[in-house]
């Protein structure tokens, strides 16, 4: 696990020596990434940099690395899960390795194979190989973007790094926002890859590598999320016999490290089944970790305990306060995602990471598991959008403005029940590509032409289509049902673009490896054979997993309803959250003409005085409307960005 950073300057417009200070400068930045050694190589065009957090061959597995005559070298971010049987077969075919570890891999399979290389590897990654010999690179990112990789491409000069705050190390890099991007960020609270909020800053997509040489830039995805069925799996016990050693196998390729392992364990049915299935392979006593809330509503803890207890795992458990909100949190959160981030959930994240780093270089986590096998109630939401418009159009009609007079009646004024059904049909007027939007919303389309204005009807929306990123569906998607339909937008968009981030920005600001079994190559294709009364049944989302795990936890980890790991934001805003809202959204705003006042004095009113649902509005999401205000301007500020 490591950091990567580089730049290829095909024209020579930096002088080696600037080139190499700039590239040094920007893996300084990711010292956090990677505190047990740092590497660096120049060599004609290119200067590459990493920094090392050592798990596997502590002692040879330092970078670059490269192959036998020393004309191909790698720098890799990540864990190659299968690089053993990957190694047996490279030296079957006469490849000759110097280290013990994954990292070597990854030259000898270029070798072999060049970009089909991807095609075989089982893992996190984002890495840089460099062919010396040929002056030409394969830049690659995992299948579903656990790693991180943002590059900067103009006039022939490629910066690349794992974090915005490393890439904007390189002062030839503008630092001016993207206006493009303003709409999906406040629609949806996610920029969609490839593009950022930063103009010309870009993330290399999930699934998706860089070819490049002096004269071509190729950019294309190598693994695309098919749901297309390729077996048929007759009965509920079929595919738990099917499944269950699929799952055993994915959290034991995890394993492998040089270094003591823990867990995340929030007393969910994911975080808890990968710790029953790491502990059971352990032949030692892992440490599981787990945040109490001091609000009940949103406390896991005590199921944490009973899981840990049934596993015998070694636990610890760390308290969070409602009312403890520290100005530093917010700007470290910004600091490392290095551009706003609406998940408040990155908080209680940050805090157990740095507890579980001061025991442990290595934890497993739940992600993954929603998405594989469809645990979200967003999922059935949908589902019933579809339904819903099944009822003529008219009628829908007449029920919306129904309940738009109820909303307005002030005895009525207090029932959230309105506001949710009223959502729901406005949900369903929508275009059919514009529902999972539409059920992802922070912003109303309305809202936003108030505060953006122009900025609204921008060029990314082309031929009047909107949010265009957020509908770039595969050529068999009509063929899914509506619930493989929406579990490939959550995949695709919410993990990448927010779940994972906030895992490894977090995990990685404490020099701490997560690792998600759940989103193991080979689980992943398994899940998708899955019929889909056996993902969601009797409205009970994650049915078959549940099944699978029943013998190996307690009852009481099945019998509560799921909860979220994100604060509750409301009980959170101290003095101290407001004076820094007030701060940043009006005494110091950094580019105040941006948004009108009104608006932000609208958004603000609206999210600290809130605190109850009602039929018009929702404390949730008043209350991150603030803060994705207060995360912008805040980035905005901290990293001097130009309108």
């Amino acid at each position: 696990m490591c950091g990567i950073t580089g730049i290829i300057d095909w024209k020579n417009t930096l002088s080696t020596s600037e080139r190499r200070s700039m590239v040094l400068s920007m893996n300084l930045t990711l010292f956090h990434r990677g505190p047990d050694a740092a590497g660096e190589f120049s060599h004609k065009n290119a200067s590459l940099a990493m920094r090392r957090l050592s798990i596997i061959d502590e002692e040879g597995g330092d970078q670059p690395i490269f192959n036998e005559t020393r004309d191909i070298c790698v720098f890799f971010n990540g864990e190659i899960y299968n690089f053993l049987s990957l190694k047996k077969s490279l030296e079957k075919k006469g490849h000759h390795f110097a280290t013990h570890s994954d990292t070597e891999v990854l030259v000898h399979l270029y070798e072999e194979y060049g970009k089909a290389m991807l095609e075989k590897l089982q893992g996190m990654f984002a890495f840089c190989i460099y062919d010396l010999k040929k002056n030409q690179f394969l830049l690659a990112r995992d299948r579903f973007g656990e790693k991180p990789f943002y590059y900067h491409y103009q006039k022939g000069v490629f910066s690349f790094s794992s974090e915005i705050q490393s890439l904007l190390e390189n002062q030839h890099i503008e630092r001016k926002l993207n206006h493009d991007a303003l709409p999906y960020y406040f629609r949806t609270s996610l920029v969609p890859d490839p593009i950022t909020l930063l103009k010309n800053v870009r993330s290399l997509p999930a699934g998706h590598f860089i070819f490049m040489t002096e004269n071509k830039f190729q950019q294309e995805a190598y693994f695309v999320p098919s749901y297309d069925k390729k077996i048929n799996l007759k009965s509920e016990s079929e595919a738990i016999e099917y499944i269950s050693p699929i799952l055993h196998q994915a959290v034991e390729r995890q394993m492998v490290s040089d270094v003591p392992i823990g867990a995340f364990l929030s007393g969910g049915i994911d975080s808890s089944s990968v710790v029953a299935l790491l502990q059971k392979q352990s032949n030692q006593q892992i440490k599981t970790f787990n945040v109490r809330f001091e609000d009940q509503a949103f406390d896991e803890s005590a199921i944490a305990k009973k899981v840990a207890q049934h596993c015998g795992t070694e636990h610890h458990e760390i308290f969070i306060p409602n009312v403890d909100f520290d100005e530093s949190i917010f700007w470290k959160i910004v600091n490392h995602v290095g551009l706003p981030f609406r998940d408040t959930s990155a908080i209680p994240s940050y805090l157990v990471s740095r507890e579980i780093s001061q025991h442990v270089k290595v934890a497993l986590s739940g992600d993954g598991g929603d998405e594989l096998f469809g645990g979200y109630d967003l999922f059935q939401w949908y589902q019933k959008m579809i339904g819903l418009r099944r009822v003529p159009r008219p009628i829908r009609s007449l029920v919306n403005q129904g309940l738009s007079v109820a909303q307005q009646t002030p005895v009525l004024n207090n029932i959230s029940f309105f506001r949710k059904i009223k959502r729901g049909v406005d949900t369903s007027m929508a275009d059919l590509n514009d529902i999972p939007i539409a059920l992802n919303e922070m912003f109303s389309n309305h809202q936003m032409e108030n505060i953006l204005g122009n900025d609204f009807h921008n060029n990314t929306f082309s031929n009047g289509d909107f949010y265009p990123l957020l509908k770039n569906y595969p050529q068999r998607f009509e063929d899914w049902s509506s619930l493989r339909k929406i579990m490939y937008y959550r995949l695709q968009h919410t993990l990448p673009s927010n779940m994972l981030i906030k895992v490894d920005r977090m995990s990685m600001a404490h020099s701490l490896e997560v690792r998600a079994p759940f989103l193991d190559a080979e689980l992943f294709e398994a899940s998708t054979q899955l019929p889909d009364n056996l993902l969601v049944k009797g409205g009970v989302g994650k049915y078959l997993l549940r099944k699978i795990m029943q013998p190996h936890l307690p009852k009481s980890v099945f019998e509560h309803p799921k909860m979220g790991f994100s604060i509750p934001l409301y009980k959170y805003q101290n003095k101290k959250f407001k004076a820094l809202a007030q701060r940043l959204l009006f005494d110091e705003n950094p580019m105040p003409a941006l948004i009108p006042k009104s608006e932000l004095e609208k958004i603000y009113q609206k999210g600290i005085t809130l605190k109850k649902d009602t039929a018009k509005e929702s404390v949730f999401q008043s209350a991150h409307q603030l803060w994705m205000m207060m995360m912008l301007f805040g980035w905005i500020k901290r990293f001097n960005i130009k309108k």
